[in-house]
C-alpha cells in the first residue's frame, strides 16, 4: 500500500472518531442547554449567558496560546523531543491555568462593578477553579489531537459533557441558583482532567523510551505569544456580541440571543471534527507532498462546504418550528437572530480549517494581525447596533465583523499552497 494510502486511511479513521467525539458532545451539550433555559426561564437564562460568556472571555485569554504546544506534538511525533515536548508544554499549561485562576479570584470585585453586576463577584470566585480546570481540558485534546489519538479525545469530550448535565441536574436537586452550574462544571472538568491525564501518563508519556535534555519551553513560549493575542480576538470575536448585550440591553435579549448563539457555535464542531482528523499533516509540508496537500485541503474545504450549506438551509427554513418546540413558546424571538447568525456559522465553520492551517505553518502572526481588523469592526459594529436593535443587532454585527478575517486568512492560505 502506497504512503498515500496508508494516509488516506488514517485520516479517515481519525476523521470518524473526531465525529463521534463532536456529535456526541454536541449531543450533550444541547440538551445540557435546553435543559437550562427551560429550567432558569428567558430573564435568569440570560444573566447566566452574560456571566459565562465573561468567564469564557477570561478562560480563552487564559489559554495564553500554549495549546500551540499540539503543533509541536504533531511535529515531533515519534521522535525523541515528544516527551520533553509534553513534559514541558504541561508545565506551562500549570503555571498559565494557575496565575488566571488566581487572577479572577482576587479580581472578580473589579470585574463585578466594571459589568455592573455586583451580585456576579461571588459567582466570580466560585469560578476560579473552573477557569484552572478548562485550560487543562484544552490542553489534553490538544495533546490527544497532536498525537493523532482521537480516540482519546472521544473520552475526554463525553466525560467533560457527559459529567456537566449529571452534575447539574443533582445539584439543581437542592437549588436552582447559577452558584451551583459553576459548581457542577468545576467538579465535571477536574473529574474529567483526572481520567484524562492518567490516560496520557500512562499510555503515553510513561511508554516513551527516548527522550532529549533539550528544552522546548522557549519555542514553545514564543510560539504562544501572538497565538495569546490572537486570543484575545477569539474572545471578541465570540464573546464580546454577549457581553456587550448583557450591559447596553436587557437580560431578556440576552437570553434569545444565547440560544441562538449557542447553536451557531456548536454547529461548527462538524467542521472541528474532520480537522481533528486532518489537520495535523499540514504540520509536515514539503516540496514532495505539497501537491497531494494541496489537492486534499481543498477536498476538506469542498465537503464542508456542501455540510454548512445543508445545515444553514436546514436553520432558515425549519428554526421557526423548532426553536419553539424545543425550547418552549417563550424563546420565539431567539428564530430571527439565529437565521442571521447562520453567516456566523459558515463563516466560523471555515476558519477552523484556515486558522489550524497558518498555525501549523508557522503563521500565527498573519492570522493575528487579521483578526484584529475583525476584532476592531465587531466592537464598533455591537456599539452602533445592540442599544437600538438587542438581539437582531449583535447578530448582525457579529456575522459582517467575520468576513474580513475569513477572507484574509485564505488568501494567506493560498500564498502558501501556492509558493512553498
Amino acid at each position: 500500500m502506497s504512503l498515500f494510502n496508508l494516509l488516506k486511511n488514517k485520516l479517515i479513521k481519525e476523521t470518524l472518531w473526531g465525529f463521534a467525539t463532536k456529535g456526541i458532545s454536541f449531543i450533550l451539550f444541547m440538551a445540557l442547554n435546553i435543559f437550562l433555559a427551560r429550567i432558569l426561564g428567558v430573564e435568569e437564562f440570560g444573566l447566566w449567558s452574560f456571566l459565562f460568556a465573561i468567564i469564557s472571555g477570561i478562560f480563552l485569554i487564559s489559554m495564553f496560546g500554549i495549546n500551540a504546544s499540539g503543533k509541536f506534538i504533531a511535529q515531533h511525533n515519534n521522535t525523541d523531543e515528544l516527551k520533553n515536548v509534553i513534559r514541558n508544554s504541561f508545565k506551562l499549561r500549570l503555571v498559565i491555568s494557575t496565575f488566571f485562576a488566581l487572577l479572577i479570584f482576587f479580581g472578580s470585585g473589579t470585574i463585578s462593578v466594571l459589568v455592573n453586576h455586583p451580585e456576579f463577584e461571588i459567582l466570580l470566585k466560585y469560578s476560579a477553579p473552573l477557569i484552572f480546570s478548562m485550560g487543562f481540558l484544552e490542553y489534553l485534546k490538544t495533546v490527544f489531537g497532536g498525537l493523532h489519538r482521537i480516540k482519546y479525545n472521544f473520552i475526554v469530550n463525553v466525560l467533560e459533557f457527559g459529567f456537566k448535565f449529571t452534575f447539574v441536574i443533582f445539584l439543581f436537586q437542592f437549588s436552582k441558583d447559577l452558584i451551583n452550574i459553576v459548581n457542577a462544571f468545576s467538579l465535571a472538568s477536574f473529574l474529567t482532567i483526572l481520567i484524562g491525564l492518567s490516560l496520557l501518563y500512562f499510555k503515553f508519556y510513561k511508554k516513551i523510551d527516548r527522550s532529549t535534555n533539550i528544552s522546548s519551553v522557549s519555542e514553545i513560549v514564543k510560539y504562544a505569544i501572538p497565538l495569546f493575542f490572537t486570543s484575545i480576538g477569539s474572545v471578541i470575536a465570540t464573546e464580546i456580541d454577549t457581553v456587550m448585550l448583557g450591559l447596553y440591553s436587557s437580560n431578556y435579549e440576552v437570553g434569545i440571543y444565547a440560544i441562538g448563539k449557542n447553536i451557531v457555535n456548536t454547529v461548527p464542531q462538524i467542521s472541528l471534527a474532520i480537522a481533528m482528523g486532518t489537520m495535523p499533516v499540514f504540520a509536515k509540508i514539503n516540496n514532495k507532498n505539497k501537491e497531494e496537500l494541496k489537492q486534499l485541503f481543498y477536498k476538506i474545504l469542498r465537503i464542508n462546504t456542501w455540510l454548512m450549506a445543508g445545515i444553514t438551509i436546514g436553520i432558515i427554513f425549519f428554526s421557526g418550528f423548532l426553536i419553539p418546540l424545543i425550547y418552549g413558546n417563550k424563546y420565539a424571538g431567539a428564530v430571527f437572530p439565529l437565521q442571521i447568525l447562520t453567516i456566523f456559522l459558515v463563516s466560523r465553520s471555515f476558519l477552523i480549517f484556515l486558522n489550524q492551517f497558518l498555525d501549523y505553518q508557522g503563521l500565527a502572526r498573519k492570522r493575528l494581525f487579521n483578526s484584529i481588523i475583525s476584532m476592531v469592526l465587531n466592537i464598533v459594529l455591537n456599539l452602533l447596533f445592540i442599544p437600538k436593535y438587542g438581539a437582531v443587532g449583535a447578530s448582525i454585527a457579529t456575522s459582517i465583523a467575520y468576513a474580513p478575517y475569513v477572507i484574509l486568512n485564505w488568501l494567506e492560505v493560498k500564498k502558501v499552497l501556492n509558493t512553498k
